[in-house]
């Protein structure tokens, strides 16, 4: 009636019924469980009754007690036997028995899998099979072939039903006692292979061939390839290909593959959401340092991204391996409650004063740092509950965090100033720039928040996947516009165009109109090397702080050889000929702002007044200093300082070339 399928009433008696004829069978065994009474018929009992209904927990847990107390049960019997006849088995399982054990799993193995052909989607299941694994590997019942053949009952099982998330689950966990057992086995097997003579049928080295083959990207490769090839709308199988190297893609043969599933559903999220990923953040993995400065003994070390630092395991290493004592100390960054964030994109490692950094030519720094959105297979994590008793006696395979990574960084200061990132990030866009709100208790690392936050709102680049260009970018413009065509309404291909776009018109910028904005910091001097890392910059602004020239060129940016155009309004300089000896360097500057300063004394005599002057400079402006005054008062006539012609612009003053 109204379209609804009428119930079978026969065939839901016949299931209460046997569900009925279960119950009292089902309590019994519980009854045994809380007696501790392990016996074989009962174990036969409960599978009789969990080939039919697998959902009963206490029956499994049953079964696995049963299983620990006939290995404990055998233990305890050589406990027993004569000190004569014990031999080097003391406190080990006999070959004997540790066979019937392997034939026993292997039974209750096939029993599982006898089920799951029914109930391929019960939990109980699964992980009573985990169990059984996890169970052989603390017994040495089971080699890594053994284990292989695991990831094939996955990949059989993934054919049946390739969004059989209970699979992908238990997949995962295999792969993990994979590496636990390969590094267990790795661990017996003799330190010095060459050394020994190993029959080419021994066992060991067999299993070590086999632990060299494995590899677990690989398996991941094929397996992702061969499941998208049978159906392209499988998140698990796209999600599996995040974790590739690159080694292992192809960019034109996957491009190629996204795009065929695409067309042929355009309407599939998991697509478009790989589509995009493998265009604009392929690549981006484990953090790296940006740059490092040094002042005052103190180390800045700067990253892309905020990151948390584990401040107790960070180091500071000599060449010789020993330590270098310092304090660590951050930027702190406001967040939106006020309150002071646990992360940072700039830390500060103040090495402590009895050490001079001079008798040193290279350090090693180790930063701990935590990351929580890295996808690394290769780097196993053993959940704690879930694998964790695998590792009980191998300190080496516990790990401290799972989000915790390293940094080894050289600092070499021979080659301090060199940096492979900065050419990247030139491409500032002040309109996408956000205006966070920055506290730190050194004023050397507030004044140059704004330095940091031009690397940080450019680094747009950096989010381009390996390989990935314009000129790629545009191709696929075109495919996404062809499939608009035939599907206009398909919102996922509007949101992609739109981000291609987006990151095609930013990164497009013409490098003339990027300026770092340092105005009005409060600047007092910027002292090599500590805006070394700005090399590459050409057009900065420093107006309204307070810097002032140098007569011994120590506190001017003449390393900065790129700079075009350099704006210092409204500072301390009192002397413009001691200036532009300390700019003589910068050979590519052609534009130089400094009205607003005194730049001469009033007593000055302007008619014979020099200085030097960058080859290529154009145009210095002069307006409101104390030359402006001399010219309009004692100088009239004086249309030419130095070689560059003195012109009025409006209200501006400035010397032309």
């Amino acid at each position: 009636m109204h379209g609804r399928k009428a119930n079978n009433y026969k065939e839901e008696n016949g299931k209460l019924e046997k569900v009925k004829e279960l119950i009292p069978v089902v309590n019994d065994l519980i009854i045994k469980k809380k007696e501790s009474k392990y016996e074989k018929k009962y174990i036969q009992m409960s599978s009789a009754i969990l080939s039919k209904c697998p959902y009963i927990q206490t029956l499994w847990n049953y079964r696995k007690e049963y299983f620990e107390f006939i290995k404990d049960e055998h233990l305890n019997r050589n406990e027993k036997l004569p000190n004569d006849t014990k031999g080097d088995s003391e406190g080990k399982i006999s070959e004997e028995f540790k066979n019937e054990l392997k034939e026993m799993m292997e039974n209750e193995n096939s029993m599982i899998e006898d089920i799951l052909v029914k109930f391929s989607k019960c939990n109980e299941l699964w992980f009573h099979k985990l169990w059984i694994i996890k169970y052989c590997i603390k017994n040495d019942l089971i080699d890594l072939k053994y284990l292989l053949n695991e990831l094939e009952y996955c990949k059989n099982s993934l054919h049946i039903d390739d969004r059989n998330y209970h699979c992908w689950n238990y997949r995962s966990y295999i792969i993990s006692c994979i590496n636990i057992y390969e590094k267990k086995t790795k661990e017996k097997l003799p330190k010095n292979m060459d050394s020994i003579e190993i029959n080419e049928n021994d066992k060991n080295k067999d299993v070590e061939q086999n632990v060299n083959n494995f590899n677990v990207q690989t398996s991941n490769c094929k397996l992702s390839k061969l499941l998208i090839e049978r159906n392209f709308s499988n998140f698990s199988a796209w999600y599996l290909k995040y974790s590739l190297k690159d080694e292992l893609i192809n960019i034109n043969e996957e491009l190629e593959l996204i795009k065929n599933a695409i067309f042929t559903d355009p309407s599939d999220q998991s697509l478009w959401e790989y589509y995009r990923w493998f265009l604009f953040k392929k690549g981006k993995h484990e953090e790296e340092i940006f740059f490092i400065t040094l002042e005052n003994n103190s180390f800045y070390i700067f990253f892309q991204n905020i990151v948390k630092i584990n401040t107790d395991k960070s180091k500071l290493y000599d060449s010789k391996n020993e330590e270098i004592c310092g304090e660590w100390d951050r930027q702190f960054i406001i967040n939106n409650s006020g309150n002071k964030n646990l992360e940072s994109c700039i830390y500060i490692f103040k090495v402590n004063e009895s050490v001079n950094l001079s008798n040193f030519s290279c350090l090693k720094l180790s930063i701990c740092y935590y990351k929580y959105n890295i996808h690394t297979p290769q780097n196993i994590n053993y959940e704690e509950n879930v694998l964790q008793d695998l590792v009980i006696g191998y300190d080496n395979l516990i790990q401290n965090d799972k989000n915790q990574y390293n940094i080894i960084y050289e600092i070499n200061f021979e080659k301090f100033s060199k940096n492979s990132h900065f050419k990247l990030l030139l491409n500032y866009s002040e309109e996408n720039s956000k205006e966070d709100q920055t506290v730190c208790k050194n004023n050397c690392v507030k004044a140059y928040t704004n330095l940091y936050k031009y690397i940080n709102d450019t680094n747009i680049r950096l989010n381009l996947a390996k390989n990935v260009n314009f000129s790629l970018l545009n191709l696929e413009l075109e495919q996404i516009n062809e499939l608009l065509c035939l599907e206009s309404d398909c919102k996922y291909a509007l949101f992609t165009k739109q981000k291609v776009y987006d990151y095609y018109r930013s990164s497009k910028n013409d490098d003339s109109d990027e300026i770092l904005d340092l105005s009005g910091l409060n600047i007092e001097n910027i002292i090599y090397p500590f805006m070394i890392e700005a090399f590459y910059i050409q057009r900065i602004n420093l107006s309204n702080n307070l810097l002032f020239e140098s007569w011994s060129g120590k506190c001017t940016i003449n390393f900065l050889y790129n700079l075009k155009e350099l704006h210092l309004r409204s500072n301390k300089i009192k002397q413009l000929s001691i200036l532009m000896k300390n700019l003589y360097n910068l050979k590519l500057l052609e534009i130089l702002d400094v009205s607003n300063n005194e730049l001469v004394k009033l007593d000055e005599e302007l008619d014979k007044y020099e200085f030097d002057t960058p080859p290529l400079l154009k145009e210095i402006n002069i307006s409101n200093s104390n030359i402006v005054l001399l010219l309009n008062d004692k100088y009239k006539k004086v249309n030419k300082l130095s070689n560059l012609h003195v012109t009025f612009k409006g209200d501006e003053v400035v010397l032309l070339r």
